[in-house]
């Protein structure tokens, strides 16, 4: 829970401390000047999602004892990470992008594999 508690604080914080050089590292400088203040505060308010998900697994893993209820929200973080992929992935299957972002496509996986991992293993 800490592990992906500390990875989604990381990535969190950088969208919203840099929000276009993390758009550029994504869509490179080839975004047009006036859509760069929208997408660089779509990138803060999904940046904030992200941390929420950040405070949620680090809260409860300093707090909560039962194992149950560990399990129960690593499954719930695991279901909630996938759906997050989905849905950036599902902007290429929908037209609106040209390519998957290589970031999300990496760790996204990766950490639904270690919240199932520390759910159920």
């Amino acid at each position: 829970m800490q592990i992906v508690g500390a990875v989604t604080l990381l990535i969190g914080m950088k969208m919203n401390i840099d929000p276009k050089g993390f758009n550029e590292d994504i869509f490179g400088k080839e975004a047009h000047e006036s859509a760069l203040g929208e997408m660089n505060a779509m990138r803060m308010a999904i940046g904030g999602g992200v941390l929420a998900i950040s405070a949620i697994n680090l809260i409860c893993s300093f707090t909560m004892d039962d194992a149950d209820s560990m399990a129960a929200l690593l499954t719930a973080s695991a279901v909630g990470l996938a759906l997050f992929l989905i849905t950036v992935a599902g902007a290429k299957f929908r037209g609106y992008t040209d390519a998957v972002p290589k970031l999300p496509l990496i760790i996204l996986p990766i950490l639904v594999v270690v919240s199932l991992v520390g759910a159920y293993v």
